[in-house]
């Protein structure tokens, strides 16, 4: 069986980032209201301020993102564990979908909660390219991908040495008008974090971040969750990504720069647990989707 792994993608190093950026904004023209005379040029522009605001957070990280390396290893040992053929295809960036040869059975976005705004927008670049395909829609309930979640914050515990700290699972925001639409990307995240959180005696919510553009989006942001937990007595905080399997520019210069900085300015201890997607968990919960996938179709 030939899969398809898909994302949206992420620049890999600082000189792809406008070029990432514009392939975004053109795609979704209609959505932010681009979509006018003129809206290449229009938008040539957008990236390129946009850009030159964002090579700084690269230069922060050594200079480049691992979101695309790291997914090409879930891949390989996806790959490894099922005998199955795994091709990594992204939206906006390398390894672009548009360069990919056609004879996938199956497409896996690696987005492990549905959204209108990502997984399906991946969804629409692959119909246009290829055509119609077969797909796994979600998969953030198999119990694999819960477990693995856990351990990820349990190492987080251990490695920070908090004894009491507030959890917060932070999620990357939406416009607001995406959720009232029926998109179930929210309620999907909250049913996720009871799951997982279920198993951990602290106090916890979810907060947002990755917020882009004007207009109402999903909040609490993380910084006023941060402000308020200082007023409320609270000393250690410890964050986790809920919304990605990789590290990627939102946590290792969002979370790890900006609201790091942010927790001790206001005299909090931070600590961010990691994601990692080597784990069996993981790797295993992926191989389990693809396999009850093929069950199926015999």
């Amino acid at each position: 069986m030939r899969v398809l792994f898909t994302y949206m993608g992420a620049p890999t190093t600082p000189d792809e980032v406008e070029d990432f950026i514009f392939r975004f904004l053109y795609d979704v023209r209609k959505d932010i209201g681009l979509d006018v005379p003129g809206a290449r040029a229009i938008i040539r522009g957008i990236a390129k301020a946009r850009a030159r605001a964002v090579r700084g957070h690269y230069a922060v990280m050594g200079g480049r993102s691992p979101l695309v390396d790291y997914m090409r290893e879930i891949a390989e040992l996806v790959s490894e564990r099922t005998g199955y053929e795994i091709t990594l295809g992204m939206c906006y960036s390398r390894p672009l979908l548009e360069e990919l040869s056609d004879g996938f059975d199956l497409v896996f976005p690696l987005y492990h909660v549905y959204s209108s705004s990502t997984t399906e927008r991946c969804l629409i670049k692959i119909r246009e390219l290829f055509g119609e395909r077969p797909y796994i829609r979600e998969w953030w309930g198999n119990e694999r991908f819960i477990a693995w979640v856990r351990h990820n914050i349990e190492k987080g515990l251990a490695e920070s040495g908090f004894e009491n700290p507030h959890v917060v699972l932070s999620v990357h925001s939406l416009p607001r008008k995406v959720i009232e639409g029926g998109d179930p990307y929210l309620k999907s995240h909250t049913e996720l974090a009871k799951r997982v959180m279920k198993a951990f005696d602290f106090e916890w919510e979810m907060a947002f971040q990755s917020r882009f553009g004007k207009g109402d989006w999903l909040g609490p942001e993380i910084p006023e969750v941060l402000e308020r937990l200082k007023e409320e007595g609270v000393e250690e905080v410890l964050v986790y990504p809920l919304s990605f399997l990789v590290e990627n520019v939102e946590t290792l210069y969002e979370l790890d720069v900006e609201y790091r900085k942010k927790a001790e300015e206001l005299g909090l201890r931070f600590y961010r647990a990691k994601l990692d997607h080597r784990h069996d968990y993981l790797i295993s919960a992926i191989a389990q989707e693809l396999r009850r996938w093929e069950d199926g179709k015999a």
